[in-house]
């Protein structure tokens, strides 16, 4: 009999390391995919933060756009937007300040 108590003891252990093993790398896993799923948050919290900030710079435009629509006078949005893009008027001499700082 004291055989078959030895051989249970010996398997005890073996089987104890086996399931501390397994709980370990499952542990580990959980682990490690909370911290991915962290860090994917994180970059999806910054991604909202710019496409709102996009938003806001968007929506601003489109107010500016709308007034100058309401308004009566668009020569001088017109007049803007044409030296924007580089145009002006006939025989018009344009001067452009180069001082540094300013």
């Amino acid at each position: 009999m004291r055989t078959k108590n030895s051989r249970t003891e010996q398997k005890r252990p073996k089987r104890s390391f086996i399931l501390i093993l397994g709980l370990i790398l499952i542990i580990g896993s959980f682990t490690i995919t909370i911290v991915s799923k962290q860090l994917e948050i994180r970059e999806k919290k910054q991604e909202k933060a710019q496409k709102e900030q996009a938003l806001e710079q968007q929506q601003h435009e489109n107010d500016y756009l709308k007034s100058v629509l309401e308004n009566d006078d668009k020569s001088d949005f017109l007049e803007q937007e044409a030296r924007k893009h580089g145009y002006g008027y006939p025989n018009e001499k344009v001067f452009y300040d180069i001082t540094p700082g300013e």
